[in-house]
């Protein structure tokens, strides 16, 4: 059963209000105001589709989110490349932190690169961890060369902004660098032969390496989002017994990397001075939306099985809708926008969840 549309604007502006006072009321936590109610800045983003702003528009994929219905509550109601109807996570945190909505790098003129100075965001839908994730699909940026490209954005661009080291080394500390990247690798190579352990500690791996990179390049505040739950989007549960029931093998698989990303980032608090980070429970976020079982195929508010795009899904290969697709006419009472990606109303309460209510963003502290 879907939210009567009658409700909607009430419970977006109540939504909304609550986000602004969390602001207000966050600063009470010293050594969380870093993080809630704070100020960067500057945002730079690194991940896949969940995030991408555009960057997959200008590659030779098939993975695009740049034609209708994608966008269609966007501003202005066009689309930009999100894989939604409407904003990102990324959006939203942008937005809480008072900062414009972060451009796709790959979008930007030479110009224009040397003239933000709050932010770029690299994602590109379908990539991942490992540099060959996604690669079948076309070509996307890997997490390495999105690391690559925020290095050539500091050597061919902020180094023209920032007139001295100093100007430049404080702006990179206090910008905030979020990722959300992972669940490709999954999704590409992961199976029921695989070792669950053996892959989360490589994918784990080589994610930290390039953390590593981000640090020694300057960063220090690292907003890290775990990996989402697979096995419960509508292009896994159309084909579970019974139908609409989530993988439980491919999420506890995922569920593992994610316990060891967390306890691997108080390490490296207690490694590195003067670095915060911020660990993003996404995962639980996305099976709390289904209610109060995982296996759960449905919610008394919104449809969690099946997309809104295309509004007839046969649990096809496809992740992403396609330029002829239609969808439902009412996206906000869906979870799901098409079979991978969340609507823009499932984004702005994954928001709500991290800023104001804290159940699923927390301040990593040292083993």
């Amino acid at each position: 059963m879907g939210l009567p549309s009658s409700l909607k604007p009430c419970l977006f502006l109540f939504f909304l209000c609550i986000l602004s006072v969390s602001t207000i009321n966050s600063t009470a936590l010293k050594k969380e105001t870093v993080f809630f109610g704070g100020k960067f800045p500057a945002l730079y983003v690194i991940g896949d589709s969940l995030v991408d702003s555009g960057n997959n528009n200008h590659l030779e994929t098939r993975v695009r989110a740049n034609f209708t219905p994608y966008g269609s509550v966007f501003e202005g109601g066009k689309p930009t490349g999100r894989f939604s109807d409407g904003k990102t996570t990324a959006d939203y945190i942008a937005i809480y932190y008072g900062l414009p909505l972060v451009p796709a790098y790959l979008g930007l003129s030479e110009d224009q690169k040397n003239n933000i100075t709050t932010g770029i965001n690299y994602a590109s839908a379908s990539c991942g961890i490992f540099p060959d994730t996604g690669k079948p699909l076309g070509k996307c940026l890997s997490l390495s060369v999105q690391v690559d490209l925020f290095n050539e954005t500091i050597e061919k661009n902020l180094k023209k902004t920032f007139k001295t080291q100093s100007e430049l080394s404080k702006h990179l500390a206090e910008s905030l660098f979020m990722t959300a990247i992972g669940v490709n690798d999954y999704a590409f190579f992961y199976n029921k032969t695989t070792d669950a352990n053996e892959f989360a500690n490589k994918l784990l791996h080589e994610f930290l390496i390039q953390i590593q990179r981000l640090h020694g390049l300057g960063a220090r505040k690292f907003f890290i989002n775990n990996v989402k739950p697979l096995g419960c989007y509508p292009n896994i549960v159309a084909h579970t017994v019974p139908r609409g029931s989530c993988n439980d093998q491919l999420n506890l698989a995922i569920a593992i990397f994610n316990v060891k990303l967390r306890r691997s980032l108080s390490h490296m608090k207690q490694k590195f001075s003067n670095t915060s980070f911020l660990y993003s429970d996404y995962f639980n976020f996305m099976l709390g939306l289904r209610g109060p079982s995982s296996n759960q195929a449905g919610s008394n508010l919104m449809d969690t099985t099946s997309p809104c795009c295309p509004s007839v899904y046969d649990g096809g290969l496809t992740t992403s809708c396609r330029p002829n697709s239609s969808s439902c006419k009412m996206p906000d009472t869906h979870v799901f926008f098409d079979p991978f990606h969340p609507t823009q109303l499932a984004n702005f309460m994954y928001a709500i969840e991290c800023f104001h209510a804290r159940t699923v963003c927390h301040v990593v502290r040292e083993k």
